[in-house]
């Protein structure tokens, strides 16, 4: 099994922007050394729910400070970019990643975002599929053009030409059977789910995901992505002491997702957001999460395999303001006490039995 870190780099308190990059920084650094596979960063605007707007970017200055890490975004929000000029950037990054990028698209689906940008959010499927079209296309063929709804492009060729051919790779997230079975098609790996998302929820979506890969018509094995928030110390007290965090993370993901979240000058205000008794529940949390000592972490991951196909963990450990040197600790504990169980682990994906 794989392993990353998910950078979101929120601060509920407003920390200063400088720290919160530092912490970044030393989060990668830290990921790279522990043997973690992946340092993954999300794209979020105006709120403290994310200090993050151009996740490539930020990989930039992370290759700089890491030797073997690979690098993947989750996700670019391709209906508020530019796609030629998206393009032009993944291909430079993938010299200065060196090869080691991956980059992972998605619709994006945050109204107060999309207000801002100016792009009509019920809009952003055929505005994405557009430019994840432009973007593949002008990456593996030169020269390149598109006549289409949104863009009209002549004869262009993106330059500097990619490092890995015909272009890095790349992730997308979705959730329907089609969408998944049309990416897993043409070769595209998925992610599916985010970090609040029930245990139950993850295993909905293995089961879709299997669906999608007969619908598809290709074969086992396939990479399947999960993202879930994980905190490990050494006392169970200590780690349900910070279900706090969680608890606003989610509330404030849940706001942002129905639009009836408060933001008072970039600061998300989830006291203000409606309260959801089992989602914001922390025993809820913590029986869902992977938060608890490493017996009890690796015992959670161990039934996740149990249930899904996982072949891939991406860890969010920064959640909410979970103080930088626990966080730290939390990454040690789990590279060192957990991750040694799965890391030779991968599943026998064909051999799981399909829903109903």
């Amino acid at each position: 099994m794989k392993f990353g870190i998910f950078l979101l780099m929120q601060s509920p308190d407003m920390l200063p922007s400088s720290e919160i990059y530092r912490n970044a920084l030393e989060q990668a650094q830290m990921a790279d050394q522990l043997g973690f596979d992946y340092v993954v960063a999300a794209e979020h605007h105006f709120s403290s729910y994310g200090f993050l707007p151009n996740p490539l970017m930020l990989i930039a200055t992370l290759a700089q400070h890491t030797k073997q890490v690979r690098f993947s975004t989750a996700v670019v929000v391709l209906p508020l970019r530019n796609p030629i000029q998206t393009a032009e950037e993944i291909a430079m990054l993938d010299h200065l990643t060196n090869g080691r990028l991956e980059v992972g698209f998605g619709t994006g689906y945050q109204q107060y975002e999309f207000q801002r940008f100016q792009v009509p959010l019920a809009e952003n499927r055929p505005i994405f599929e557009e430019c994840l079209d432009i973007i593949g296309n002008s990456l593996a063929n030169a020269p390149f053009s598109h006549d289409g709804r949104y863009y009209q492009i002549p004869e262009t060729t993106i330059l500097p030409r990619p490092l890995q051919q015909p272009h890095p790779p790349f992730w997308r997230a979705t959730s329907s059977v089609e969408t998944m079975a049309s990416a897993i098609g043409k070769g595209l790996k998925v992610i599916t789910g985010g970090t609040t998302g029930s245990t139950q929820r993850v295993v909905d979506s293995w089961h879709t995901f299997q669906e999608a890969v007969q619908l598809s018509g290709t074969s086992w094995p396939q990479e399947f992505i999960i993202q879930r928030g994980v905190y490990v110390s050494d006392s169970e007290e200590d780690a349900k002491a910070q279900l706090s965090h969680a608890v606003w993370h989610t509330r404030s993901a849940r706001g942002l997702r129905t639009n009836t979240l408060q933001v008072d000058a970039g600061k998300a205000r989830t006291d203000l957001t409606p309260r959801v008794d089992i989602e914001d529940d922390p025993d809820t949390l913590y029986q869902d999460w992977l938060f608890g000592t490493p017996e009890i972490v690796a015992e959670k991951i161990h039934h996740l395999t149990q249930r899904t196909g996982v072949t891939y963990l991406n860890c969010t450990f920064s959640l909410g303001q979970i103080p930088h040197q626990k966080v730290l600790k939390s990454m040690e504990l789990f590279a060192t006490k957990v991750m040694p169980h799965f890391k030779d682990y991968m599943p026998e994906q064909s051999k799981y039995p399909m829903k109903g």
